[in-house]
């Protein structure tokens, strides 16, 4: 028998390439009425732990990726919670949604063991690039 075990490399972190992105509980997917993907559109999907000074720093940045990428659809999953992310989206002006989820869900639907983490899915919903990012520069050089 196997022992499940953490990806050892932040390369391993995510979905496959290629994988589709999974179906969500419908709680999970409630942000003001807007689904967690976006139908024919490329999605980002962003994952932060408000425990995490990597993610913290990050926040800044994540505007200026949704301004250069303006045919991308941003979504911020967050271990923070609503009061946390109604502050954020405030002060950084976000306009996309951001989403309340633990990180034990970010592994199980995701497979998400490193932080901050994007993945990026095309209009079939399928990865097609993913990896730990620090700024938007890092994202940039993904896209």
């Amino acid at each position: 028998m196997s022992v499940p075990t953490k990806p050892a490399r932040s390369a391993d972190s995510g979905l496959p390439l290629g994988a589709a992105l999974p179906a969500l509980p419908d709680y999970m997917q409630a942000c003001s009425g807007r689904a967690y993907v976006e139908a024919d559109a490329v999605n980002v999907l962003l994952f932060t732990s408000m425990h995490c000074v990597h993610c913290i720093d990050l926040l800044p940045h994540i505007q200026t990726m949704a301004e250069n990428y303006p045919d991308f659809s941003f979504r911020l999953f967050s271990t923070g919670d609503e009061e946390d992310h109604r502050s954020m989206s405030e002060y950084f002006k976000w306009e996309f949604p951001v989403y309340s989820m633990d990180q034990s869900d970010m592994e199980a639907y995701f497979a998400i063991t490193f932080m901050p983490f994007m993945m990026l899915a095309d209009r079939a919903k399928t990865v097609v690039a993913k990896g730990v990012i620090y700024n938007a520069d890092d994202f940039d050089r993904w896209i």
